[in-house]
């Protein structure tokens, strides 16, 4: 059957019973303000209720007309959709370039057993995704078989999966240990008020005028205030990772062309990402400065033609494991990348101590700066006199930013893979497969040139495209690249080296002929 001959499809008849409910329930709020709450008589008593029934007609009807309009067809080289009635909308995705299958269900869906089926070519627009909602259940796990290459399979057997890893609920923990404990307190009672004042009651009055804070004192105001903050900001952050990693479950399943790895999560709304095996080149794992001493780190998958950008409900679809013990990282890392080198785990090679004097002198340069700046707006009468010796009591804390800065530098080969590490506020470390890399950039300022350093980056498909690791000594710089890619340095390392200023400027013209 040839692709014009391929029928266009509708989407599943229950959205339209679905959209109605919720065209219904939307009404709701404004009646019963009207109708039952008898303070609800002026404008401003309403509007909180107006708003949300009016956001709920605009949403239900634009669902309806998108259901009336929508056509989808999947051929043997493309997957199509029509939509639009204003604006009329053709999108289409060639099936080689798919690269990742999101099946995902909200809490509407589930009940009337629908699935969104969201599939992306990898990039980080909306272009380059296809979003069929809602199709049944059964026809989303067709469509998933189908277009990740599993369909051959028998329909009657399931695909075999072997599992790799599951939630711990003690992460929960972990996750609580962040600066949203704070802000995520902040919006509960701005959410709150309007609906509250419709009862005649004000939560800012009632928190003011609830404790006595006058015989607390300021002290223990102030810890009660914290306190209070903090456990209601934590059950907030429960909640939120209850509710996006109940069932979380990080699986590799069988398809016709190989493996691939496939996670499931989700509580209300619920999620399932497919990526092939075949595509991965690599992972990336990151461990911001405030929670490195928990060993916590974020994990990100590099697969070849899967941006980073590419996300899945504000998720990026790379993204294989919740903030998790970097212990459980490195063991699902080396399942995942299937190599018995385990290359998270290698120790790496430490950069030249010119590294650390580069650090060191911009930690002296910056308070000085500033205390200079500052002393020079005192002179001009623009400041108090005095302060121009505050930017300096900063100088032990940028010093010890300094050495943690250089101590997070690395590199290493393990095995197939190259593995670099860098980073102060978030230390991340790339491990990617030689045959990953497509290419080189090497960089070198003045300052850098003094000191015998270089920044190595290196090109690849998938994740961020490009990876960066700065300050590699010149007698590092030929063979950390050459062993990934010899054939592209083959001319340096077969000859003999001649000064690092003749190597740094001859390495610089052969990366920018080959970037």
């Amino acid at each position: 059957m040839t692709n014009e001959e391929v029928p266009w499809k509708r989407l599943n008849r229950r959205l339209v019973w679905v959209n109605a409910t919720r065209f219904i329930l939307s009404l709701l709020p404004s009646a019963f303000s009207i109708f039952v709450l008898e303070t609800a008589t002026g404008w401003f008593e309403i509007a909180p209720f107006v708003f949300t029934t009016t956001i709920g007609v605009i949403v239900s009807t634009s669902d309806f007309l998108r259901w009336l309009r929508t056509r989808y067809r999947i051929t043997d080289e493309l997957v199509e959709i029509h939509s639009g009635r204003i604006f009329r909308k053709y999108r289409s995705i060639p099936r080689e370039r798919i690269r990742t299958v999101d099946k995902k269900a909200k809490l509407r869906h589930r009940l009337s057993g629908l699935r969104v089926v969201v599939i992306n070519s990898g990039g980080s627009s909306r272009k380059t995704t296809v979003k069929l909602d809602a199709v049944t259940t059964a026809m989303a796990d067709d469509l998933r078989r189908e277009l990740m290459g599993s369909a051959a399979l028998d329909a009657e057997e399931r695909p075999e999966e072997t599992p790799i890893a599951r939630v711990r609920w003690y992460w929960v923990f972990y996750n609580m240990m962040n600066v949203w404990v704070v802000i995520t307190v902040a919006f509960v009672p701005l959410t709150l008020y309007p609906f509250l004042q419709l009862i005649d009651i004000n939560i800012f009055l009632v928190i003011r005028d609830g404790i006595d804070w006058n015989g607390l004192g300021l002290g223990w105001s102030i810890v009660l205030a914290g306190g209070a903050v903090t456990v209601v900001g934590a059950l907030v952050l429960v909640a939120q990772f209850a509710k996006d990693h109940w069932n979380f479950e990080l699986v590799r399943t069988t398809t016709e062309d190989g493996t691939a790895l496939l996670t499931r999560q989700g509580l209300f709304s619920t999620r399932e990402i497919t990526r092939e095996d075949r595509r991965i080149r690599g992972i990336r794992i990151s461990e911001p400065l405030l929670w490195r001493w928990m060993g916590l780190t974020e994990t990100l998958i590099i697969s070849t033609g899967l941006s980073v950008w590419s996300l899945s409900d504000g998720e990026a679809a790379s993204a294989i494991l919740p903030r998790a013990p970097i212990s459980e990282v490195r063991r699902v890392a080396g399942v995942v990348l299937r190599d018995e080198s385990r290359p998270l785990e290698a120790p790496l090679r430490r950069h030249p101590r010119a590294a650390l004097a580069r650090r060191l002198i911009w930690a002296l340069a910056l308070p000085a700066f500033l205390s200079g700046l500052v002393a020079w707006l005192e002179a001009t009468n623009a400041l108090p006199a005095g302060l121009w010796a505050f930017p300096l009591c900063a100088v032990p804390l940028t010093l010890l930013f300094a050495f943690i800065a250089y101590r997070a530098l690395g590199h290493a080969h393990v095995g197939r893979f190259l593995v670099v590490r860098c980073g102060l506020a978030r230390r991340s470390t790339t491990v990617l497969q030689h045959e990953g890399v497509i290419g080189w950039k090497l960089r070198q300022s003045i300052f850098q040139r003094r000191l015998g350093l270089m920044n190595v980056g290196v090109a690849t498909a998938g994740g961020y495209r490009f990876y960066e690791t700065p300050d590699f000594g010149m007698d590092q710089v030929l063979g950390f690249t050459g062993q990934a890619t010899p054939a592209l340095f083959e001319e340096f390392l077969d000859r003999e080296a001649g000064s690092e200023m003749e190597i740094a400027e001859e390495l610089e013209t052969v990366a920018a002929k080959h970037n």
